[in-house]
């Protein structure tokens, strides 16, 4: 628990410190209007909507090969994360309802300090039940991240659709559209990106349960290089170097396939755990560079 406690109360320091100032820049963007706009609507309905929420709180340890995103010479780290959520979900009385989450994350990683960070994450949305085995869920998304190398902090803002179809009792399997547009204290590391998903889970008791799943994004991507390498000349793609990563970065368009696979168990009503695998591919103009990715957590559910 201390742990736990210990990442979010950081995070809570790190975010209040000058990201008021930079959410009214950002609202300032012609972009991030319409955005704002059904922020504003979503909340404006939601005291006529059925829904009951609940909080959730969780840590996990994760592994990364590839934190850095080389393309020739990776750097691995392992970290801890801790998270506080409150939930929205629909109360089931209607075929449309309320959803939504508002979370709290703070994540130490063991070896380079400098990608430490913060984020605060809101996302109201709706729900709709086309089928009593089908929902879609509708919602935009606000993000605030800070990092301790403050070239990374960011504001991010965008819109998810995910899809769900309850195949059996045991069965299901969806789909989801992901649009990402973050602004970093850096141009270096602003990006935007369109992701698709596809998955499938399985029940296989009523304690244990696993899923697989598949992702494929496109958009803009910080790389790093080595400053001895041929291979950031001449591209003039947004070049800086990193203090954090002690190397060149350069952004460019790239494509990302990942493969993801987990399983976890319910021990009660409340407590439960998981554990992790994502293999990512990632393709640009300066080369190919994968990553492998595991984590292992526990969550209680209030």
């Amino acid at each position: 628990m201390e742990q736990e406690a210990a990442p979010a109360a950081w995070a809570v320091d790190v975010i209040r410190e000058d990201y008021m100032e930079r959410i009214k820049n950002l609202m300032r963007m012609k972009s991030a209007r319409p955005v704002c706009i059904l922020l504003a609507m979503i909340l404006f309905l939601f005291g006529g909507m059925n829904a009951f929420a609940a909080w959730e709180t969780g840590a996990a340890a994760g592994f990364d090969s590839n934190i850095d995103r080389s393309v020739n010479g990776e750097e691995s780290d392992t970290y801890l994360t801790g998270y506080a959520s409150l939930i929205w979900e629909p109360s089931g009385e209607s075929r449309i309802g309320w959803s939504g989450a508002a979370t709290l994350e703070g994540t130490s990683f063991a070896s380079n300090s400098d990608l430490n960070y913060a984020l605060i994450s809101i996302s109201p949305g709706v729900t709709y039940f086309p089928h009593a085995l089908w929902r879609v869920d509708m919602s935009p998304f606000f993000e605030a991240k800070g990092v301790n190398d403050s070239d990374q902090s960011a504001l991010a803002f965008g819109g998810q659709v995910s899809m769900r179809q309850q195949i059996s009792n045991d069965l299901y399997v969806g789909q989801y559209y992901i649009y990402r547009d973050s602004r970093a204290d850096v141009e270096t590391y602003s990006y935007t990106e369109h992701v698709i998903g596809v998955f499938m889970g399985v029940n296989w008791t009523k304690a244990f349960f696993s899923e697989v799943g598949y992702e494929f994004s496109r958009g803009d991507s910080f790389r790093t290089v080595s400053t001895t390498s041929t291979t950031s000349s001449g591209k003039g793609k947004h070049l800086t170097y990193s203090e954090a990563f002690g190397t060149d970065v350069i952004r460019e368009e790239v494509d990302q396939n990942a493969i993801g696979v987990s399983a976890g168990i319910d021990w009660d009503k409340s407590l439960f755990s998981y554990i992790a695998y994502t293999h990512t591919t990632t393709k640009g103009d300066l080369g190919s560079s994968t990553s492998h990715a595991w984590s292992l957590g526990i969550g209680y559910r209030f």
